[in-house]
């Protein structure tokens, strides 16, 4: 631990130098192998519902964070203050809701599962501040989104490997002290292909992981000029194929959200040549992978008429019903439990449990780190730069997890609210990193790195 004992400050221009604390994007790292390598069916049999890794990395995360911001005399120069706001006001929401639905008693079967979510909320709150006030370079930034990049070429991987073989290929993972749900050793199918879910818990759970990491593995392949072809490309080329042939109409829609929201930071050349790449590898499926087509175009014929789409539909009116028992902090964050009903939408059981405020908070979270990062990027650098194709990626990412969140139920899984949250503070970090000086305007700073 002595290697992550001091979060870093930015310096300001001109300085020469400042007490440096410890490197959080290995710390990150770390929180991204805990994440997307550790099956979600594993947590720490003593501690139950909280017991999955990466919770408890989070929390070490958000203890850190507060212990830097407590000891030192002056302010965390790094980051965006915008988002660091939003990200404690979201936390403050989720531990008012916390105490008014224990204050106005709940049933023993949900006590339990507030007190964990409590403790996941802290966790992921703890890993965005410790991204957006912990980066202290635009080498580091880069450095955490290569890492992101590689663990999600692993995971696309890992789905290749299940499609091929039709089996979740995890049952050899065994760890002393963790408890493991038996339902992780069956895959589920779509027509006649597997639909895999790497190491989530479910296909959608890995479907928003896929569609959060394509826009960043698309990013570094174009602009990482100095890298070999297979380097650069591998990663994308794995994403994009198994977003194709998993048999998910979410990772194909989350896939989509995340290419198109790249698409205005392209040159004409490159929108040309994305065309044509999407063309071959559409071609590619089509007849390496009999049948695959079809199966495709019966998922989006029947968008609207299939019970997934019905059971989404007619949530809107229940949600709402119940939303408006405790209108303002809900129910309590993870108190509406699976087998009351399911929802599949993210925001709807947000407003169930977190009320008017916290749901608002939650979009303000995504949409001030997407916004952050896309006026970052497009005012400071010029069309066709890396710094703008960064900040679009980033940007791209968190688009697509957030469009996905609204059709299952994303906080509730592990992977996709990890990343959620994680990218929101990878934005507030760009922005913080690439945001004039005071007293110089935008087009002053306009420098690659």
């Amino acid at each position: 631990m002595a290697a992550v004992s001091r979060l870093p400050v930015r310096l300001e221009p001109g300085q020469a130098g400042g007490s440096t604390m410890g490197d959080a994007v290995s710390f990150l790292t770390i929180y991204l192998i805990l994440t997307l390598a550790v099956p979600s069916y594993l947590t720490i049999e003593a501690l139950g519902a909280i017991g999955r890794p990466s919770t408890l990395w989070g929390v070490l995360g958000l203890s850190w964070w507060a212990f830097e911001r407590l000891r030192r005399s002056t302010p965390l120069a790094g980051g965006s203050p915008v988002v660091r706001a939003v990200l404690l006001l979201f936390l403050a929401s989720v531990l008012i809701s916390y105490a008014m639905a224990n204050l106005q008693g709940m049933p023993p079967s949900e006590s339990t599962p507030a007190d964990s979510g409590l403790v996941r909320v802290a966790g992921w709150v703890g890993i965005a501040l410790v991204a957006n006030d912990g980066v202290t370079s635009v080498s580091r930034w880069l450095c955490l989104m290569r890492r992101f990049a590689l663990i999600g070429g692993l995971a696309a991987l890992l789905g290749l490997a299940q499609f091929v073989s039709g089996q979740s290929l995890l049952e050899w993972i065994q760890l002393p002290g963790f408890s493991a749900d038996t339902a992780y050793t069956v895959v589920s199918n779509r027509g006649d292909f597997v639909r895999p879910s790497g190491a989530a818990s479910q296909p959608l759970e890995y479907a928003t992981v896929l569609s959060m990491v394509l826009p960043i593995a698309l990013m570094l392949a174009l602009t990482e000029q100095h890298r070999s072809f297979a380097a650069r490309w591998w990663p994308a080329a794995a994403v994009a194929l198994i977003s194709v042939i998993s048999g998910s109409r979410s990772a194909l829609i989350g896939a989509a959200v995340g290419v198109l929201a790249l698409v205005p930071s392209w040159s004409a050349s490159v929108r040309l040549k994305a065309l044509a790449a999407a063309a071959t590898l559409l071609g590619i499926v089509y007849v390496g992978v009999p049948g695959m087509a079809g199966t495709i175009r019966g998922m989006f014929l029947s968008l609207g008429n299939d019970s997934s789409s019905l059971s989404r539909t007619d949530s809107y009116s229940v949600a709402v019903e119940i939303a408006l028992r405790n209108a303002f902090f809900g129910r309590g964050f993870g108190t509406f439990l699976p087998h009351y009903r399911i929802f599949d939408n993210g925001y709807l059981t947000a407003l169930v449990e977190l009320g008017l405020v916290g749901t608002g908070l939650l979009l303000l979270v995504l949409g001030c780190s997407m916004t952050g990062a896309l006026r970052t990027a497009f005012a400071t650098a010029p069309r066709g730069s890396t710094v703008r194709a960064q900040g679009a990626a980033v940007a791209a990412s968190l688009l697509a997890g957030g469009v996905l969140l609204a059709i299952f139920d994303g906080l509730n899984f592990s992977m996709s609210a990890a990343l959620l949250f994680l990218m929101s503070g990878a934005a507030g970090a760009f922005r913080g990193l690439h945001s004039p000086p005071p007293g110089q305007s935008a087009s002053q700073s306009r420098e690659e790195p």
